[in-house]
C-alpha cells in the first residue's frame, strides 16, 4: 500500500509542526538560562568585597555545567530536527514541493538558496563559550591577573564541544548516507 498524496502532507505538515518545536524551544529555554547568568554575572560583578578568583572559579563550573547541559540539549534537539528536515525534504520531492528543498545543500530540487553567516548551531556554540567561560573572565577583571582557579571551567567547556562536534558530524553523515538511498 503507498500512501496517497493527502497522507503525505499531512505528514509534511506534521514533520514541520515538530521541525518548528524543537528549532524554537532550544532557544525559548536557553534564553531563560543566559538571562540567569547575566543576572548571576550581575550579583558576583556589584559585591562588596569582591568575591576571590576561588569563588569566581567554583562559580564558572557551576555555570558551565548549567550551559552544558543546555547546549547538549539544544544539540539533541539539533539532531531531531535536522531528521525532520531531511524527511519534510523527502515529502516535498515525492509531492512536487520546494520550499525546504531550495536550501539543501546537495542541491536537490531547482534552485539551491546560500544562506551566509553564522548559523543558529554556530551561535549555540558561541554563547555556550561566552557563558561558560565568561564567569573566569569577570574575576581576571575584577581580582586582577589569572590564577589556576579562572581556568576550572575550560576542560569541561573543551569536553563539550568536542562531544557536540562528534555528535554533529554523525548527525551528518547519517543524513548523507539516508540521501544517497
Amino acid at each position: 500500500m503507498t500512501p496517497d498524496d493527502e497522507s503525505l502532507r499531512d505528514e509534511n505538515q506534521a514533520s514541520q509542526d515538530c521541525y518548528l518545536h524543537y528549532d524554537a524551544f532550544r532557544w525559548q529555554a536557553g534564553s531563560i538560562l543566559i538571562a540567569g547568568v547575566f543576572v548571576f554575572w550581575g550579583v558576583l560583578f556589584t559585591s562588596t568585597p569582591p568575591p576571590s578568583q576561588r569563588i569566581f572559579g567554583q562559580a564558572g563550573v557551576l555555570v558551565a555545567l548549567l550551559m552544558s547541559l543546555w547546549l547538549l540539549f539544544a544539540q539533541h534537539y539539533r539532531q531531531i530536527y535536522l531528521f525532520k528536515l531531511h524527511r519534510i525534504r523527502e515529502l516535498e520531492g515525492l509531492l512536487g514541493m520546494e520550499q525546504h528543498r531550495r536550501f539543501w545543500r546537495d542541491g536537490v530540487g531547482n534552485a539551491q538558496y546560500n544562506v551566509s553567516g553564522l548559523r543558529g548551531h554556530v551561535l549555540d556554540r558561541l554563547m555556550y563559550v561566552v557563558t561558560s567561560c565568561g564567569t573566569s573572565a569577570l574575576g581576571a577583571i575584577i581580582n586582577g591577573p589569572a590564577s589556576y582557579w579562572l581556568l576550572a571551567p575550560v576542560p569541561l567547556a573543551l569536553v563539550v564541544l568536542l562531544t557536540v562536534q562528534i555528535n554533529e558530524r554523525r548527525t551528518q553523515a547519517t543524513i548523507k548516507t539516508l540521501s544517497r538511498v
